[in-house]
């Protein structure tokens, strides 16, 4: 909630030392949580929000090398600075999770149901592409085909 105040410009400062920026009559605070981590997402700039998107429909932890296969380049630094996002693992293989699981399924159900399930049959495609992939992930392929609904080649 205050991160979104102060991505508003309702508040301004450093994390615990904020000041009020505008009259409290004049502050619109969304119902639920889940509104305001929505507005949150819906802030971002397009790129950042396809990534955490794309990031939903992978899982609650995902690498960059997943989010590749579907088409985004790199990790936005927006997401990790917004703390959407943490990066949990430094080294060859990048890895990142949301920071709270309702984050995840905010982006994850804000998308349209037909988005995610492309998003899913491409990522099951493109991970039975990889050479060795079907044995050791037969059950990641089969969990995104049945999201896509695929259910008969899941």
């Amino acid at each position: 909630m205050v991160r979104d105040l102060a991505e508003r410009g309702v508040l301004s400062g450093d994390r615990g030392a904020y000041t009020r920026r505008a009259e409290i009559g004049d502050v619109a605070v969304p119902a639920t949580l889940q509104a305001t981590i929505a507005a949150r997402i819906d802030r971002l700039d397009p790129d950042a929000k396809r990534a955490l998107c794309g990031a939903a429909v992978i899982g609650s932890r995902f690498g960059a090398d997943l989010l590749a296969l579907l088409g985004v380049d790199a990790v936005p630094r927006d997401l990790v600075e917004a703390e959407l996002i943490d990066h949990v693992t430094f080294g060859s293989r990048e890895e990142y999770a949301f920071h709270h699981p309702l984050i995840r399924t905010v982006a994850y159900e804000s998308q349209l149901k037909s988005d995610r399930a492309g998003l899913h049959r491409r990522l099951a495609a493109a991970v039975e592409r990889e050479p060795g992939s079907i044995d050791e992930n037969a059950a990641l392929i089969a969990e995104h085909l049945q999201a896509a609904g695929d259910l008969r080649e899941a």
